[in-house]
């Protein structure tokens, strides 16, 4: 009698994690389509935990017990406030919108993208209604020179990323500026960003030394467009990029060029200040 007890327990509590003893509720998410930061994964955690990843433009589906729950998302090294939402029946409706590193929310129901409390606990409705999304914001105009570098550096990646074919081999040439750690800062990231993409191929850093050392050039340096190429077709790459920043003042812009390596065609190019 006692083990049949303890079984019982079990039981129950197990049910009730579920979600199928006070009810469940469908939680439906969805990542709306931006050109910036496209080519990173979002991953969604609710109580803490991961339970859904995003490619951009995508939805999902978790089902969670009524109840209060916490959610929020992070994409590569940002993260969106943390928002508390009930769950009550029926279907949540939540979307994640990432324009920009400043302009990285989520909404619950359409309400506020900011941390907030929970709406008090309702009786499940007999019929359920399912609120529309609200529609996404349009991305706000950034000021010139009041955003960073490494915000200039996604847009600006993910302006050339959408440019060039899958599996393409990628040589990170050179980013010409007189700041060496700013140059060597986005020809580290860059390479990364392109990596995590998935969809390409990047030439490893060690081939690319061993040609400067060779060719004697530098890769803070100025790189003109024949020299780019001809350095591409030594590491065996189909694309090659090389960049600058410039500026006076407290307003920089980075800029980035990627050269196909067979024709010396401009494939791509993007500027963005900070």
């Amino acid at each position: 009698m006692k083990r049949t007890y303890i079984a019982l327990m079990v039981i129950a509590v197990s049910l009730l994690n579920a979600g199928f003893i006070f009810g469940d509720t469908e939680v439906h998410i969805q990542r709306v389509e931006s050109k910036v930061n496209s080519g990173f994964k979002e991953w969604v955690y609710i109580d803490g935990k991961n339970r859904l990843t995003l490619t951009n433009g995508k939805s999902g589906v978790v089902r969670v017990p009524d109840g209060v729950h916490r959610i929020y998302a992070e994409l590569y090294t940002m993260k969106t406030d943390e928002v508390t939402f009930n769950a009550a029946g029926g279907i949540v409706m939540i979307s994640v919108m990432a324009n920009s590193v400043n302009d990285f929310v989520i909404t619950v129901e359409g309400g506020s993208a900011s941390a907030r409390p929970a709406a008090p606990a309702v009786t499940r409705p007999a019929i359920p209604v399912i609120p529309q999304p609200a529609a996404p914001a349009p991305a706000p105009q950034r000021p010139i020179g009041q955003s960073t570098l490494e915000a200039a550096l996604y847009a600006a990646a993910d302006v050339i990323i959408a440019r060039l074919q899958p599996r393409t081999t990628i040589a990170v040439v050179s980013i010409a500026s007189r700041d060496v750690e700013s140059a060597e800062f986005v020809l580290e990231e860059l390479a990364y960003v392109i990596v995590s993409s998935s969809n390409f191929k990047v030439v490893d850093r060690k081939s690319l030394d061993a040609i400067r050392s060779e060719q004697n050039f530098q890769l803070s340096g100025d790189v003109d467009d024949d020299s780019a190429v001809s350095i591409g077709k030594l590491l065996g790459a189909n694309i090659v990029i090389t960049g600058s920043i410039t500026g006076v003042g407290s307003t920089r812009r980075l800029r980035l060029k990627a050269l196909d390596v067979t024709t010396a065609e401009i494939v791509a190019m993007a500027s963005e200040a900070y």
